[in-house]
């Protein structure tokens, strides 16, 4: 029997994984545990994936961002993105 690391934290972010599954990576991956990272889930470049991910968030990161938990990761990239989307709306 396969055996998981566990995944509460992803589950916590469910839809901000999927948005960022959906606009990030070539494919959705099947599960994805609280200790993976992007680079764990994705055969993508690094720097492709740098790339993507500052242009869709509008956020500059760097490759030690792509090094921590991929939860932890997608909570960075949507802090203050609220306040953001406000200012950019009342331009």
């Amino acid at each position: 029997m396969l055996e998981f690391s566990p995944d509460p934290e992803m589950k916590k972010i469910a839809g901000l994984a999927d948005e960022f599954s959906k606009n990030i990576l070539d494919e959705e991956p099947l599960f994805v545990s609280d200790e993976a990272t992007i680079l764990d889930v994705s055969a993508a470049d690094p720097e492709e994936l740098i790339s993507r991910i500052s242009n869709y968030y509008r956020r500059t990161i760097s490759m030690a961002d792509l090094k921590q938990p991929m939860w932890k990761l997608i909570l960075q990239l949507n802090q203050g993105r609220s306040a953001r989307e406000r200012e950019t709306q009342s331009e």
